[in-house]
């Protein structure tokens, strides 16, 4: 299991793209096999997102890589 970082970090750049393309966190959260709690915690920092999460998340809802890593 591969983490993104070791510091929880603030994807709240991630949560504004899903709602400006109209993808609801409970469509990611189900897609990923998750609650959207749990996906909620992640993109408010309070919790990590997997390396392989990011790369779904980036290949199915085409949310662009470079806002996850941003300020690494």
């Amino acid at each position: 299991m591969i983490f993104l970082c070791d510091n929880y970090r603030d994807f709240r750049g991630v949560l504004a793209y899903l709602k400006e393309n109209q993808i609801k966190q409970e469509t990611v959260a189900n897609f990923l096999g998750i609650g959207r709690t749990t996906l909620n915690r992640k993109l408010n920092g309070a919790s990590e997102f997997k390396l392989s999460e990011v790369k779904l998340i980036h290949e199915h809802f085409n949310v662009p890589l470079e806002i996850f890593f941003k300020d690494v």
